[in-house]
């Protein structure tokens, strides 16, 4: 009983700073697009995965995919990388990895377990 009510709460938790998440990266997408220059700085970036099972994998590669300005692209063969298309990411890819890593990924382990 108390694991259901900690992931349900974990549950809400991720839906609530998804919301966050798609806010602030629409907001910064508009921002590129109505930019007179180009502030685009669209990068290709391989993110290791912690997440181990089909559903966790899933959600990852769909909340980031749901965001603006990003897209999961393909998953490795052996299930541990994550190839994200970052319209934003700049000069380092470190970033992305690291909003992932702790944002969406950390959340999704509370939702799924593992």
């Amino acid at each position: 009983m108390i694991t259901f009510i900690k992931r349900s709460l974990s549950f809400i938790y991720l839906f609530i700073m998804f919301l966050k998440d798609l806010i602030i990266s629409s907001v910064q997408v508009a921002q590129v697009v109505l930019s007179p220059r180009d502030a685009t700085k669209p990068r290709l970036v391989t993110i290791p995965l912690n997440v181990t099972t089909d559903a966790g994998i899933t959600m990852v590669a769909n909340f980031i995919s749901l965001t603006p300005g990003t897209l999961s692209i393909d998953v490795s063969d052996d299930r541990t990388k994550l190839l994200v298309h970052d319209l934003l990411a700049g000069d380092s890819s470190e970033e992305t990895r690291e909003d992932v890593r702790t944002g969406i990924e950390s959340r999704v382990l509370k939702v799924t377990g593992k």
